[in-house]
């Protein structure tokens, strides 16, 4: 009886770490920090046509908890009017 629960232990551990996720690649990093980048544009664009300024990056980041999943910084250029990563760099 003993041997039977071992080895369904083996087994259900041996299983979990076959099914653990893997860490996202570069590219998946990148892939998502744009999509990030597009939904900070959009957000900005909209507040700006509500109120003729556009509001302080950080504030939309903090507003729609979105990070950089690299750990970079999301800036705004006022004249080109272009979101960057300190990582990943712009669209």
């Amino acid at each position: 009886m003993k041997r039977i629960a071992v080895i369904l232990a083996l087994t259900a551990i041996l299983g979990m770490t076959a099914c653990a996720p893997a860490a996202p690649s570069a590219a998946d990093q990148k892939s998502a920090c744009a999509t990030n980048q597009k939904l900070i544009a959009a957000e900005m664009n909209l507040f700006h046509e509500d109120s003729g300024i556009y509001p302080p990056v950080a504030d939309v980041v903090d507003k729609m908890h979105l990070k950089c999943p690299s750990g970079g910084v999301y800036s705004f250029d006022a004249t080109t009017l272009r979101i960057s990563c300190s990582v990943h760099g712009s669209l």
